[in-house]
Order: structure tokens, then C-alpha cells, then sequence
């Protein structure tokens, strides 16, 4: 990737980056806030291209988002150039089962002030904003929720879980080999084209914000601020350019825009929310 710190920061609206765990928290939000969480390039069929270059002109240059083989791929050419190498490792997604699927979800493990902590900028609205301690089984306030890491011995997985009013729901699980490219490319194309996987078959976005994020799944968008809700339907090309361009801030062009709308018009209408 022709990764160049300076332009990295200004991009995700940082002047400067200590390599400390505060820049580490500082990091990852900011990430999340500036370079959302989106799949509009597998909802409208094609296979995200994890090539270097491709992948700054995309998420740094031309201003659009990514999911989690895009995001964390430049999260971590973030931490290279700060002088924090990391660890990749592939999860299985789990959300609220007992045991993962296929290994889909990419993130990043830095050792820190003698602790290890899980970087991830590609999860969407229910990962934390900032780092997680892997060296404690206890609970990790983060912003407005909490989150914690259990040993589940029977899958020889860490999991990554979030405290909800019906108890704690598992996001994902990971061991600590590390991956090949060739499998995060074939993870890629895996979670591009597989029916069983809904980044080809339903459009999403995510972006966190000062007081709180920004929510979309095929057609009702969710804004939540310092915790109050709010939500609007979405579904025409009009309405879904002025969304992504001024609320999410992408740059896709007009093409992608109504191919994506054209698609989400053949979609369920989504239901209401209360």
C-alpha cells in the first residue's frame, strides 16, 4: 500500500498519533467515525480487491468505506507506520450463538503496555469503538456499552462479547494462528459471493459520531445521539445519495448510487421499529 501517515490522519481527522494506548483508542474511533463500515461494492456483486493500491485510492483517496478485509487491512498499515506491528487473525462470527461459522471477519491484536488488546475498525455497530483488553476476563466499559473476553475451552477460542439488558451475546471468536494473505483472500471472496454470508444479499453501513452513530440496513437508516433514536426510511436514489454523501460522507459516484438503489428497491420493505 503506498501508505503515507500523514495523509492517513488527516483522512480519519488527526493531526497527530502518539504511539501510546491513548492513540491506540484514539485510533480506532477515529477510523470508525471517518471510514465506515459499508459492503456496497458486494451488494452489487463484485469481490472487494484487497490489493494495496486499490485499497488506499478506494478508503483514503476517494473517500468511500469498506468491510472488515479493507478496514483492518488499513488500520494495520496505520499501526505499521506508527512502529506498532500487529497480529492479524480471522474470527468466526458468532452473534449470540454457542460456536462461529466460517472464519469471516478479519482484526488485529497489538501488545500494548504489557497487555495484548484486539484492534478492530471493520465489525459495524456492534464491535467497541476502542480497543479490548485480551490479558483481563473482566468487564471493559467502552463508551455507552461493555464488553468483555472469555476463553471458550471447548472451541479454543477467545471471544469477543457484548453486555445486553438479556445478558452477554458473542460477537465472534478467534484463535491466535496466523493467517496467510491467501486465506484472507479467499475469505474475502467467500464472504463477497456466499448466499449463506449477507454482505451480498443486504446493503449496510455504520458510522460512529461524537455522541453516539449512524445506522443503515436495506432502507431504514438509525441515528442515535447522545442516547436518543431516531429513525427514517431510505429507498429512493435521491434520498440514498444525500445519505451517503452527507450523512456517512462517501464519495461513490452517481453510477454506484443508483445501482445500489435499484437493487435495494428489489429488497423487503424493512420493518418499522418502535
Amino acid at each position: 500500500m503506498p501508505f503515507d501517515l500523514s495523509t492517513y490522519l488527516a483522512r480519519i481527522g488527526l493531526h497527530e498519533h502518539p504511539s501510546t494506548l491513548e492513540g491506540l483508542r484514539k485510533l480506532q474511533a477515529a477510523q470508525i467515525a471517518s471510514i465506515p463500515f459499508e459492503n456496497v461494492l458486494p451488494f452489487l456483486g463484485r469481490v472487494p480487491d484487497l490489493d494495496d493500491e486499490t485499497l488506499w485510492q478506494k478508503l483514503v483517496l476517494d473517500r468511500k468505506g469498506g468491510y472488515c478485509f479493507e478496514l483492518n487491512a488499513l488500520l494495520d498499515r496505520a499501526l505499521s507506520a506508527l512502529g506498532l506491528p500487529s497480529q492479524r487473525v480471522l474470527a468466526r462470527v458468532r452473534m449470540g450463538a454457542e460456536e462461529g461459522g466460517v472464519r469471516s471477519h478479519q482484526a488485529h491484536i497489538v501488545e500494548m503496555d504489557g497487555a495484548d488488546w484486539l484492534l478492530d475498525a471493520g465489525f459495524g455497530g456492534q464491535a467497541p469503538a476502542e480497543p479490548i483488553n485480551l490479558s483481563t476476563s473482566e468487564e471493559q466499559p467502552v463508551r455507552d456499552q461493555t464488553y468483555r473476553i472469555r476463553f471458550d475451552a471447548a472451541e479454543n477460542e477467545e471471544v469477543l462479547e457484548r453486555k445486553t439488558a438479556a445478558g452477554w451475546v458473542s460477537l465472534y471468536g478467534f484463535d491466535r494462528v496466523s493467517p496467510k494473505q491467501v486465506d484472507v483472500q479467499a475469505a474475502n471472496y467467500l464472504c463477497a459471493k456466499w448466499p449463506e454470508i449477507s454482505f451480498s444479499s443486504s446493503i449496510k453501513f455504520y458510522r460512529l459520531t461524537d455522541d453516539g452513530w449512524i445506522s443503515f440496513q436495506n432502507g431504514l437508516a438509525g441515528f442515535t445521539s447522545n442516547g436518543v433514536k431516531a429513525s427514517r426510511t431510505i429507498l429512493t436514489s435521491s434520498d440514498l445519495s444525500r445519505f451517503m454523501r452527507e450523512d456517512l460522507g462517501l464519495g461513490y459516484n452517481d453510477a454506484d448510487i443508483e445501482a445500489t438503489a435499484k437493487r435495494l428497491a428489489t429488497l423487503p420493505p424493512p420493518a418499522a421499529t418502535s
